[in-house]
């Protein structure tokens, strides 16, 4: 405590320096803080694109027109290219809601807006929505089939179709009529924004507007579409979100052992600014579920509160952006996906949680100094790896175990529920191996964590191998899982047999057996029970005197057939496996007394006697 009271009062600062810059990035992304600032619309006009993204988007875009109205053109073009896009395509119904929302928008800042946007993009919008007729050429026809809407100079006439809002296609009945009302609905108001724009754009640049109807004619659909997304891909990629199948690049394993701390002089490069006035020191750049998640104790957390310098905390922040976004493209989840972005984003933080932890081994320091001159990219994949070696255990062990071919494996419900967790795409800790056992699954979030899945594969591992050595083999299952059913289960499908049933079938006849040599011998052949040996061995295991009805007695291995048991599990158990058998022999002696299900032949059908 002494020591304590002569640190440098600074010091405080240097450990909240992070947290307290994503405390003003949070307060300044509030739409109210930016209108309340001395010059809203420099303030706003201040932010990069994707900040100004995130601001309308946690204000709701249609309480955000006061905001939007300051923003330039390349500040909407960035808005835009984060809210309409659903992959490679331009959502209809996102599109929709958009251009609903600027139409609302007075007619110089539309003209400004689309003066300044790609025009492929505007020609698209305009061809998936309009067929625009040009009076010099001929006359429209009669009927539209959306709304007619002659421009003001009376040079073309266009018929507006709008957009749907998207819906159940499986509808029916009077919820298929409602659908397609709705349908009509959300078409007829995105006509109207439609409209709305065009005639906005004529009053402010007549010129522009005419040039963009005589050229969309010309124009496939397909062919606009391709274009638009290569601008938008370009710029996006400068926020790090790149190419989906480049981003992958983020999830390519590594061997630990080649990241050492201080193998480079800084992070990685920052997000480019996307204006020069840009704040970036008081700009989040990303969603609200990455800030809020840094600011808990977890091992990164930390690690990031210890920088000191406002360069490092700039360096460190954008380049953690910069990984965000990557990891958000990997994975195809559009920054709009609230859920899907606040789940990725805590497995990120979780997984360099799991990176720090294994550099730094508890030393705070060391933690830092792993944040400072270790890229984020390389700190992610080390612990990427780290959770990988121990789904390659897993993804091992179901494709090539010595019960593959049976599909499942035969896993016993816990470890077929590991397995299940650690085999996925992006594998995911199992609750069910908490302190507090839980359903579910959770991200990776400690070494703790990759050492108790790496243990429960081991004993997963082990009971089939002791299986194995038990005689048990994949023909013996799929030849008597039909003619046998499973005693004491409410089941008499395959579905019902696992590990464990087959250990304590194979464990009851060694252990009635006439020939004690045949207790350990690997040779001896594995066969279901008849309906007798079970009786004997649960007459065997049946506690005397403690109840005048005998099928009630308790049920309890004696210390003899106790040291049997465990006698011809350790004759199974690898060596190599020695604490996970011992783990599986456990679990497997209890289920014998009293006897969980086993395996029992069906008795054989009499032949009935014929009457006369």
């Amino acid at each position: 405590m002494a020591e304590s009271k002569n640190l440098p009062p600074d010091n405080v600062i240097a450990l909240s320096r992070y947290r307290a810059q994503l405390g003003r990035g949070k307060k300044l992304r509030r739409s109210e803080a930016l209108m309340d600032s001395p010059n809203p619309e420099a303030a706003i006009r201040a932010l990069p694109g994707d900040e100004l993204y995130y601001v309308v988007h946690e204000a709701g875009p249609r309480d955000a027109m006061e905001i939007l109205i300051h923003a330039s053109a390349s500040q909407l073009q960035t808005v835009t290219d984060f809210t309409i896009w659903e992959r490679d395509e331009v959502s209809p119904a996102r599109l929709a809601e958009w251009l609903e929302v600027l139409a609302e928008a007075p007619y110089e800042k539309i003209g400004e807006w689309i003066a300044g946007m790609d025009t492929e993009l505007i020609g698209l919008i305009l061809a998936s929505t309009t067929t625009v007729y040009d009076l010099t050429e001929g006359e429209p026809p009669d009927e539209p089939q959306g709304t007619f809407y002659p421009t003001p100079d009376r040079l073309f006439v266009l018929d507006v179709r709008g957009l749907p809002a998207g819906g159940d296609e499986a509808a029916g009945g009077d919820d298929a009529d409602a659908e397609d009302q709705d349908e009509d609905s959300a078409m007829r108001e995105s006509g109207r924004a439609i409209i709305q724009i065009v005639d906005s754009l004529y009053r402010a640049d007549r010129n522009l507007a005419r040039r963009l109807l005589v050229a969309v004619p010309g124009e496939l659909p397909s062919g606009l579409q391709e274009m638009a997304y290569r601008w938008r891909s370009g710029r996006m990629a400068d926020l790090g979100f790149a190419d989906p199948w480049e981003a992958l690049e983020v999830y390519r394993e590594l061997d630990p052992a080649s990241v050492h701390i201080g193998e480079s002089s800084g992070a990685a490069s920052r997000v480019r600014p996307l204006h020069p006035d840009a704040r970036n020191g008081d700009s989040l750049r990303a969603p609200l579920a990455l800030a809020e998640r840094l600011g808990n104790g977890s091992p990164f957390a930390r690690a990031v509160a210890g920088l000191s310098s406002p360069e490092q905390v700039a360096e460190l922040h954008f380049a953690l952006v910069s990984l965000g976004n990557r990891v958000l493209s990997a994975d195809r989840v559009t920054p709009g996906d609230d859920e899907g972005v606040a789940a990725v984003l805590g497995r990120m933080l979780a997984t360099l949680d799991i990176a720090i932890e294994f550099l730094a081994h508890g030393d705070e320091e060391r933690a830092t100094e792993a944040v400072r001159t270790v890229s984020m990219v390389r700190l992610f994949r080390l612990g990427v790896s780290l959770v990988g070696k121990v789904r390659r255990l897993a993804r091992a062990l179901k494709r090539r175990g010595p019960f593959a071919a049976l599909g499942p494996g035969l896993f016993e419900d816990t470890d077929a529920e590991v397995i299940a967790a650690l085999t996925q795409f992006r594998p995911a800790f199992p609750r069910i191996l908490d302190e507090r056992p839980q359903t579910g699954e959770r991200p990776f979030a400690s070494m703790a964590d990759v050492a108790r899945a790496t243990a429960a594969i081991k004993e997963a591992a082990a009971a089939q191998a002791m299986l194995f050595a038990l005689g048990v083999r994949a023909e013996h299952i799929s030849a008597d899982a039909v003619t046998t059913a499973v005693a004491g289960a409410e089941t008499a499908d395959a579905a019902a047999i696992d590990a464990g049933v087959l250990a304590r079938t194979a464990l009851v006849a060694r252990l009635l057996a006439p020939d004690s040599s045949l207790k350990g011998d690997p040779s001896m052949p594995f066969r279901p029970l008849s309906t007798d040996e079970v009786r004997e061995f649960e007459a065997l295991t049946r506690v005397q005197g403690q109840d005048k009805d005998k099928d009630l007695s308790p049920m309890k291995l004696s210390e003899k057939l106790t040291r049997k048991v465990k006698a011809i599990l350790d004759a199974a158990a690898p060596e190599a496996l020695a604490e996970a058998a011992r783990k599986v022999a456990e679990r497997w002696v209890a289920g014998l007394a009293p006897l969980e299900p086993v395996l029992v032949r069906k008795p054989a059908n009499r032949p009935t006697r014929r009457r006369r």
